[in-house]
This record gives structure tokens, C-alpha cells and sequence, in this order.
């Protein structure tokens, strides 16, 4: 496996990590609600049309582009749910959550892309799962659930529809001419979170007031995101869809890794390895991990 589309496709989470790490900071000490991560996740999501001026461009059908607007604006609203999911969980218990949703692109991929999966990948899909729940456990003598399950479990099956619309996309059009559709619909959504809800509506008087300073912060972590993204995304228009997306699940193993090397320096922003349990989480993302290995065969 060294065609170049799987390398992308494990440096796209080492980048999330850094993200999530960086999210959960900023939901903490600087966002006043979900909504605001959200749109400006969703605003920075357009930068890549700007490519359109430098890119070769393949007008696609009009099914492509309406198809694109709408996976668009599935991930920004996948965004909320994470953001909203972070308030009550601690990063990499957000991260495992997320695997939720590489566990259902198999399925499918095989019914919507005919995508084979062998009875391994089954069995690696079962143990992503699994360990996922076990990781949102917040009281296991209680068995008293987080609630960042729920949220997390809409928002991996939007990024799972998503994830086999993309696919379809990339198998009509060349990348460029389908992902900008894709950022379009990101742009469009981040409207919509600033028109429908509340907090939304104050957002442009809330950055100007309160956040303006916070503003390379906001620039240097959505450019990283962008990035992942398109890495992603570009992994996806060449690989199969059933191993590049489970290669998110590194996602968490990634993050544990930086907080345990970064949290003895800056203790304050890095409450991952300071928060009981962290033997609990390691053992669970190592068998995550093998789960990955057997969707990976």
C-alpha cells in the first residue's frame, strides 16, 4: 500500500488531532456556544472555490452540483453536533465517538458503491463500534451513557452519507471540479446557521466585540482544517471509501499521543492527560486500533 491517496489519507487525522485539541480550548475559554465554531468552520470551507481562478475547471451535471451543495452543507452540520458533543466529553472520547461513522461507510459502500467487504472488515467495524461505546461510558457500574453519544452518533451518520455522496462525486468528476461544489455547500451552511439560530445572528457583532482578537488563532486552526480536508478528500477521490475513511479512527491514538507529550508543558490546555482513566482509554484505543488493522486488511 504505497500508492500516495493512503498517505494523505493518515496525515488528514494527525491534522484533526491538532484541531480537536485546538476546538476544545477555544469551546471552552473563547466560543460562546457550538453555533460559533460551526460558522466559522462553514465560512472557512469556501476558501478552496478561490481555486477555481487558478485550477482547470469541469462543469459537472447539474445532480453532481446539487449533490456536492448538499454534502457541503451535511459536514458543516455535522460540525455542530461535534462542537456540541466537546461541551461534555473530553477530546479523545469526541474522537472515538467519531469512529462511528467510518464503522457505518462500509455498509454503505457496498450498497450504494458496490464496494466489496471482507468477514475481517466486518469484524473491524464490530470492534470500532464497540470500543467507541465503551468510551463514551462515563460511569460503568451506572452504565450511565455521555451524552455526547447521541450527538455524536447524528453526526457520524451525516459524515457516512456523506462520505458515499463524495465517493460518487469523485467517480464523475475530476476532484477539483467536484470539491468546490462541496465547499460551496460549507459556505451555504454557515449562512444558514447564521440566519436560523439565535446565537447565530449575533455572530458578526460577537467577533467584532469579543473575538477579533482571537482572530490568527481562528485563521491558523481552520487553515489546518481545510487542509485535512482537502487531504481527505483527495484520498477519497482515489482510494476506496471503505479504508480511506477508517483511517479516521487514528484519530483518538493521535491525540493521546500529543497530550501526553505536550500536557507536562502546558497542563492547562491539554486536560486529556490529566482527566482520570487514561490507562482505561489507551487499552480501548489499542484494540481501536485493531479493529482499524482488520477493516484495513
Amino acid at each position: 500500500m504505497n500508492n500516495e491517496w493512503f498517505f494523505f489519507a493518515l496525515l488528514a487525522p494527525a491534522l484533526w488531532s491538532i484541531i480537536i485539541l485546538i476546538d476544545d480550548n477555544l469551546l471552552r475559554d473563547v466560543y460562546k456556544n457550538p453555533v460559533f465554531g460551526t460558522i466559522i468552520s462553514g465560512l472557512f470551507g469556501i476558501v478552496p472555490v478561490f481555486a477555481l481562478f487558478f485550477i482547470p475547471f469541469q462543469l459537472p451535471s447539474t445532480a453532481v452540483i446539487i449533490l456536492g451543495l448538499i454534502t457541503g452543507f451535511l459536514v458543516v452540520s455535522s460540525y455542530w453536533f461535534y462542537f456540541s458533543a466537546l461541551k461534555h466529553e473530553s477530546p479523545s472520547i469526541v474522537a472515538a465517538l467519531w469512529n462511528l461513522y467510518p464503522a457505518l461507510v462500509p455498509f454503505l459502500a457496498f450498497i450504494f458503491l458496490q464496494e466489496t467487504v471482507a468477514i475481517n472488515q466486518y469484524l473491524g467495524v464490530a470492534i470500532v463500534i464497540g470500543t467507541s461505546i465503551l468510551l463514551s461510558l462515563i460511569d460503568i457500574k451506572k452504565f450511565k451513557f455521555s451524552r455526547a453519544l447521541l450527538l455524536m452518533t447524528i453526526a457520524s451518520v451525516f459524515l457516512a452519507v456523506d462520505s458515499i455522496a463524495q465517493k460518487y462525486i469523485y467517480n464523475q468528476v475530476d476532484f477539483w471540479s467536484g470539491f468546490v461544489f462541496v465547499s460551496l455547500g460549507m459556505g451555504l451552511a454557515a449562512i444558514f446557521f447564521m440566519i436560523s439560530f439565535k446565537d447565530g445572528r449575533s455572530f458578526i457583532n460577537d467577533f467584532k466585540k469579543n473575538f477579533r482578537k482571537f482572530i490568527w488563532i481562528f485563521v491558523g486552526a481552520e487553515l489546518i482544517n481545510l487542509l485535512a480536508i482537502l487531504m481527505m478528500n483527495y484520498a477519497l477521490s482515489k482510494g476506496p471509501a471503505t479504508i480511506v475513511k477508517s483511517m479516521e479512527g487514528v484519530i483518538p491514538i493521535y491525540i493521546l499521543i500529543l497530550a501526553f507529550i505536550l500536557a507536562p508543558f502546558f497542563p492547562k490546555f491539554f486536560r486529556e492527560a490529566t482527566e482520570g482513566a487514561f490507562r482505561k482509554r489507551a487499552i480501548l484505543m489499542i484494540i481501536m486500533l485493531f479493529g482499524l488493522y482488520l477493516i484495513y486488511r
